[in-house]
């Protein structure tokens, strides 16, 4: 009788597991059905999430989704001056060919590939008139978490990812609009969920080794980052590393395509963009914080950065009867 009893529970486990993989294969690329055939099956649309329930912010919130078809050249954001709040974009091409415009130069954002960016940033992005079209699902998110993970991602892998390496965050991403487009997604805490998982998902699965041009300046990094509320000079930078200033300006530029300044601006910058979330800290604050002593020079930089001003972008999180200004 144990016997049998045993045999049932093992054809009940296999039965299970058989269909737990089938399941799983149905979104894995290159298996029954690939997983942009399961993208492109979503309905066309837009998707907007507003919850007038939502009492307190959260840390990551999709607020906007879609799959869309563009074939118009007029589709083009240039994220350097737009007017908006800030929020993290996430674009997976499906077919045809969209192009971003890095600081670095233009990038072709071809089927499979993944661009993921912070908004407001130093980078636009459109449909090149030499396209015919570009097919892409996305998602637009808000929230600290959610912008301090996308711009993690920026900093350690850049803003256009191969998914092709990253299936369990792609279909992860497969799931969450397929149940937002459904309205199975349909209040903010569930919302919240589900977004925190895919950019904790997306931060797991893309934190790969950069080889050793990435992790020679790991020192250093570390050391800005616990010294970013200071003045730091190329000269210090470089003893830290252990090297001289020439030498190591060289090699800093040419594995990290930039100057050790433009670099610690660029840290000194995002920092900023996080601690602006915070009501309780003065504008003055921030910039001192962020190793700026000069009030009036961190708002220019700001502005020539993010083309808007760090007052107007602090009004768009907190009504004036709660905000403290500079």
């Amino acid at each position: 009788m144990n016997v049998m009893l045993y045999i049932a529970q093992i054809a009940h486990f296999f039965s299970f597991f058989t269909c737990y993989m089938l399941k799983a294969w149905c979104i894995i690329p290159g298996m029954t059905e690939s997983l942009d055939d399961s993208f492109s099956n979503l309905p066309f649309g837009k998707y907007e999430s507003r919850y007038s329930s939502r009492k307190f912010p959260l840390h990551a919130l999709t607020i906007l989704s879609g799959h869309c078809r563009e074939t118009s050249p007029a589709y083009y954001y240039d994220n350097r001056t737009r007017d908006i709040s800030s929020h993290a974009a996430w674009q997976y091409t499906l077919s045809g060919r969209g192009c971003i415009d890095l600081k670095d130069g233009p990038r072709e954002l071809l089927p499979g590939s993944l661009m993921v960016i912070s908004i407001p940033g130093p980078h636009k992005y459109f449909l090149p008139e030499s396209s015919g079209h570009w097919e892409f699902v996305f998602l637009t998110m808000m929230g600290r978490e959610a912008l301090r993970i996308t711009r993690m991602i920026e900093q350690r892998l850049g803003n256009v990812l191969s998914a092709g390496g990253m299936p369990k965050t792609m279909g992860f991403l497969y799931e969450i609009l397929e149940k937002l487009f459904s309205g199975e997604i349909n209040n903010p805490f569930n919302n919240s969920s589900y977004t925190y998982q895919l950019c904790m998902q997306l931060l797991e699965e893309a934190d790969v080794p950069h080889g050793e041009s990435g992790n020679s300046f790991e020192k250093l990094k570390i050391f800005f980052k616990d010294n970013i509320h200071r003045d730091i000079s190329v000269d210090e930078m470089a003893g830290v590393m252990g090297l001289s200033r020439s030498h190591f300006t060289r090699l800093f530029g040419k594995e990290m395509g930039m100057s050790p300044r433009m670099y610690l601006e660029d840290l000194r910058l995002r920092k900023a963009l996080d601690m602006l979330f915070e009501k309780t800290i003065t504008i003055k604050e921030t910039a001192a914080r962020c190793g700026i002593g000069d009030v009036n020079y961190f708002c220019r930089l700001f502005k020539k950065r993010y083309g808007i001003s760090p007052g107007k972008y602090k009004e768009k999180y907190f009504p004036a009867s709660v905000r403290i200004n500079a």
